[in-house]
């Protein structure tokens, strides 16, 4: 009977030790958190993947939709409140891409506000309906969310708020990387390209043939230009403008110098220090370099 009995015991025993090795386990697979298992983004719904922190909707004040880099606010309306989810996907990707390309866009979140309608958009931005965006501060200001899904561009495959929201991320971005030292026609640019708008700039460039054959703006006048936004014509040439500067520079150097050119900038270099370093001649050598194409063409527009 003793002898069972110890059998017994040692059997308790040796259960409460695997026990307390399983319960051991567990605490650390628990501990480990995100680490030890997380389900893929692919795996999760359209919503779950963002990992929202806020997502609120009122039927008067409109709704708000939220993760640890975005505010994403809409308008009141049924359809709003079905637009906010594909609009916080686009903006969810265009982060990412954005971030991956330059970096953050904003040291803390930014903020997209859709208008309702045309009319707050201007109110709010004092821009037209060709201007879809407007930055101030970590705060963007977009022409209403349906417009921007409406218009579709077919070359990129695109909608314009694809484009807008790469477009306005990357120019916080470069503000971001430059500590707002980067030329404006340069931020401006880049962000035309990684937006994929490049084919757009230059579809549209007919329209305003005529008026400006042979216009020449100085790097200073154009950079005046992109910053005063007022004129559609003067707007739109200014950024063809810009863009065929950028893709002058990438012919000489390449995306990855054009970005160690931008850091040196937030660093504090001066723009003759950094171009030096970075293009090997002073930055107004450069741009005399790269302005091949400012003239307007009166022909070949559209190529």
């Amino acid at each position: 009977m003793r002898h069972y009995l110890k059998i017994a015991v040692l059997v308790s025993a040796v259960i409460f030790v695997a026990a307390a090795g399983c319960n051991n386990q567990a605490d650390e697979d628990k501990n480990k958190g995100d680490e030890s298992f997380r389900i893929p983004d692919s795996l999760l719904s359209p919503k779950d993947r963002f990992r929202l922190v806020r997502d609120e909707y009122h039927p008067v004040k409109g709704g708000v939709m939220a993760n640890k880099d975005i505010v994403l606010y809409y308008p009141a309306s049924q359809i709003y409140d079905f637009i906010s989810r594909k609009m916080f996907g686009i903006a969810f990707d265009s982060y990412k891409f954005v971030e991956e390309k330059i970096g953050r866009p904003a040291r803390g979140k930014v903020v997209c506000i859709g208008a309702k309608d045309m009319d707050e958009y201007k109110f709010l931005t004092r821009k037209e309906w060709w201007y879809y965006g407007f930055i101030k501060g970590d705060t963007i200001y977009f022409e209403p969310y349906d417009i921007m899904l409406k218009r579709f561009d077919k070359k990129s495959e695109q909608t314009i708020a694809q484009m807008a929201f790469i477009q306005k991320f990357a120019q916080m971005a470069l503000r971001e990387k430059s500590n707002g030292r980067i030329p404006l026609w340069l931020r401006e640019s880049i962000a035309s390209y990684l937006a994929g708008e490049g084919y757009v700039l230059k579809i549209q460039t007919p329209q305003f043939r005529e008026e400006f054959t042979g216009f020449r703006p100085t790097e200073s006048e154009l950079n005046d230009y992109l910053k005063s936004a007022q004129d559609m014509g003067l707007t739109r040439v200014s950024f063809y403008i810009a863009y065929q500067m950028l893709e002058n520079l990438i012919d000489i150097s390449s995306m990855e110098e054009i970005m160690t050119f931008i850091e040196k900038l937030g660093e504090g270099s001066s723009l003759d220090d950094a171009s030096k370093e970075v293009f090997g001649i002073d930055y107004n050598t450069l741009i005399s370099k790269i302005d091949d194409f400012k003239a307007v063409p009166e022909k070949g527009w559209d190529k």
